[in-house]
């Protein structure tokens, strides 16, 4: 090979050394630029307040803020979304400037007081921890059916009785309150029960080994003691406010 070829060959892997080097450069500096504007969450870590229309904007904490939002309502008033949310509509302004509304029912929820609330069952309710895996109590509604006559199968049968008839069937409703967990990477909703303890923690095998030996009385009554730990080592970073 002469001197020159060589040369050329040479002087080509540099600048494509340097081009490497500028690209990990950059990478390394957008990823810098990134972990700078976030901050490990802790219970002092404060949502603004505002309106979240998916759970994106709540992983951002980029809610539409109050000054956005088209109402009647005070905007100062402490209680202004929580109040706001009762209504079946809301209309606001979006990034753009353009006049947008959308049904209460079908957003994520808001933040009020730098609290998060989460929109579930058809209700507004505070997620008080908050973590990789966040824990929340909200009400569900309880449908059961019952006959006027329960012992009227007693008394009468059809066989006998031709003027047979089937008791009137109603229907009763009912509140009960529920414990419910959900994943911040994702935002699924899941019941808080031994399963779904299991399926989070089969995240960290060292976790998930000393809670799967324990005896199912003692891992219901661990599991809040193990969705805590397992936040303690997996902790979820959020933008700085």
């Amino acid at each position: 090979m002469s001197l020159k070829i060589f040369n050329s060959k040479f002087e080509e892997m540099q600048r494509l050394l340097t081009i490497l080097i500028l690209i990990f450069s950059g990478s390394s500096l957008l990823a810098q630029q990134d972990s700078l504007n976030m901050v490990k969450y802790t219970p002092d870590y404060k949502f603004r307040n505002g309106l979240f229309l998916n759970f994106g904007q709540v992983k951002n904490n980029s809610p539409i803020p109050s000054a956005r939002i088209v109402s009647n309502k005070d905007p100062g008033d402490f209680n202004f979304f929580r109040d706001l949310v009762e209504e079946n509509t809301i209309a606001y302004f979006d990034e753009y400037g353009s006049r947008e509304e959308v049904k209460t029912s079908n957003i994520w929820g808001f933040a009020q007081g730098g609290n998060l609330f989460i929109n579930y069952n058809g209700e507004f309710n505070r997620i008080p921890i908050i973590g990789r895996v966040c824990h929340f109590i909200a009400d569900v509604t309880v449908y059961e059916s019952y006959y006027d006559d329960p012992f009227y199968y007693d008394r009468y049968d059809y066989y006998y009785n031709p003027y047979y008839y089937r008791p009137y069937n109603r229907m009763s409703r009912s509140k009960e309150m529920r414990q419910y967990i959900m994943r911040f990477d994702t935002g699924e909703v899941l019941p808080y029960d031994r399963e779904a303890i299991k399926v989070i923690l089969m995240e960290d095998p060292e976790l998930y080994e000393e809670y799967n030996n324990l005896r199912k009385r003692k891992q219901r009554d661990l599991m809040f003691f193990f969705l805590r730990r397992f936040n303690e080592k997996h902790p979820i970073y959020l933008p700085v406010i």
